[in-house]
């Protein structure tokens, strides 16, 4: 087959063709972010070109995987389409016990095979090989399945196997996605960001959609309207506070008033992060998370000490935590062994147990994110409330219990946050005292009469010289 062939085969428009050459030089590229990009097709063609590349390169016979969140999203998006898209000449489609479901390259074009897979369970390809992988609706995984294509993605003799993607925001990966390839945060354990690429694709970028469908991606409601046609990750389908909005619930830091009252809320975690925040309550019913620990492999002892060492001396109205860690359950239940809870009393951090009422949580925090143009949100965080700010906003709704949030999302600043609603429970700080009963609760203290009419006129002591 030709290079010229091949390209007319493909037929790919100009942000498709950009996307393969991303696929020749990067080892994450991800393609997409809006609807109508032609995102399923060109992640098919790309594997299909990689093939028949190494195959010319002396490499017959190589396995890649396409893949989806699981098999009805494989079989719709990907297997009926093959059977007419990939002409008979170029290879056949089958479902054989030595290979499974794929697409195999006639031998005449190296005899290359295109698995097809879904990802409801991926620990089930743990000793597999594919030189190269797709991952169609990247968003829809969580990250411990990106990591394991990672490991599995590999072939002797060929030393570039890109894991490539398509998405749009949503889903239970929102959140680390966006954080990988929109806002490039990296860390430990994270890609090497020189190899990881992002490529913007809008529905208007793609010359096949009608102008009826992009004018119905303009009616669409807001939220998705900013999805789906301008290519949004602050606002997407399933997102559970569509409330949110960084200019209007994240502010700068500043100092907490000492007449605020303060309160604490944890949400426990070691394999999966803990999660503590600190809350304050301004006068008028406002509340103002300012610090937050966000920690993940840590043990009991450890996260105490830490929450003991950035609470320093505030006093708080309340301190709440998961209702979990106050159980009794297996190991501590024989040996009359200490709970979680116990462990932070030891340290000197004493929680009560917060209210696990979660459709009932998540109704107050909608609450007091609401907004208008007139009245700002009852919940702000301050600016270095990271995690927060990442992940609350990430969160989606339960694709059964459509009122609860997804608990496979990564939801632990979202359970503390509502742990503290509950208990706050719409409870307002007391405005400072005026000056004139400062003076008045000074003569309650010391038993003098008071006459109070005297007091607001400015005659504030009887039979007193005082």
């Amino acid at each position: 087959m030709s290079d010229v062939s091949l390209k007319a085969l493909i037929n790919a428009t100009d942000k498709q063709r950009e996307f393969l050459k991303a696929t020749d030089i990067y080892k994450y590229p991800l393609f997409g972010g809006a609807k109508g990009g032609g995102k399923s097709r060109i992640l098919r063609w790309a594997l299909v070109r990689l093939l028949l590349h190494w195959a010319k390169s002396g490499h017959p016979r190589v396995r890649v995987g396409l893949f989806c969140e699981d098999y009805p999203a494989l079989k719709d998006r990907h297997v009926t389409k093959i059977a007419t898209e990939f002409p008979a000449w170029l290879g056949k489609i089958g479902d054989s016990q030595t290979d499974g479901l794929g697409f195999r390259i006639h031998d005449s074009y190296g005899g290359g095979f295109l698995a097809l897979r879904n990802l409801d369970d991926p620990s089930k390809y743990a000793s597999s090989e594919f030189a190269a992988a797709a991952v169609d609706e990247l968003t829809k995984n969580k990250r411990e399945t990106f990591d394991q294509l990672r490991s599995i993605v590999r072939w002797p003799g060929i030393g570039h196997n890109p894991i490539m993607g398509g998405t749009n925001p949503g889903g239970i990966g929102h959140d680390w996605v966006k954080k990988l390839w929109i806002t490039r945060e990296f860390g430990e354990g994270d890609p090497d960001p020189k190899q990881v690429f992002f490529l913007r694709v809008l529905p208007t970028d793609n010359p096949y959609n009608t102008a009826e469908y992009i004018d119905e991606l303009k009616h669409l409601p807001e939220n998705l309207r900013q999805a789906y046609l301008e290519g949004s990750w602050d606002s997407f389908l399933g997102q559970y506070f569509t409330e949110w909005r960084n200019d209007k619930h994240v502010v700068e830091a500043f100092t907490i008033p000492e007449g605020w009252r303060r309160f604490r809320a944890y949400d426990h975690g070691r394999e999966n992060p803990a999660c503590c925040l600190w809350g304050a309550l301004d006068y008028d019913g406002r509340v103002h998370i300012y610090r937050e620990l966000y920690v993940r492999h840590k043990n009991v002892d450890e996260i105490a000490a830490e929450i003991v060492r950035l609470s320093g001396n505030e006093q708080y109205d309340f301190s709440v935590a998961d209702p979990s860690i106050f159980a009794k359950l297996g190991f501590v239940d024989r040996t009359g062994g200490q709970t979680i809870a116990e462990t932070f009393g030891r340290h000197g951090v004493g929680f009560a147990p917060a209210s696990n009422r979660r459709v009932d949580g998540w109704a107050l925090m909608h609450q007091y994110l609401k907004w208008d143009e007139n009245t700002p949100p009852k919940l702000v965080f301050f600016k270095n409330c990271d995690n927060s700010i990442r992940t609350i906003p990430s969160l989606v709704h339960d694709e059964i219990r459509v009122e609860d949030v997804d608990t496979d999302s990564e939801d632990h600043a979202g359970d503390a946050a509502r742990y503290m609603l509950k208990a706050l429970h719409e409870r307002r700080t007391p405005p400072p005292l005026t000056d004139t009963e400062k003076k008045l609760k000074v003569l309650v203290e010391r038993g003098t009469q008071v006459d109070l009419q005297a007091l607001y006129r400015g005659d504030y002591y009887r039979n007193t010289s005082q």
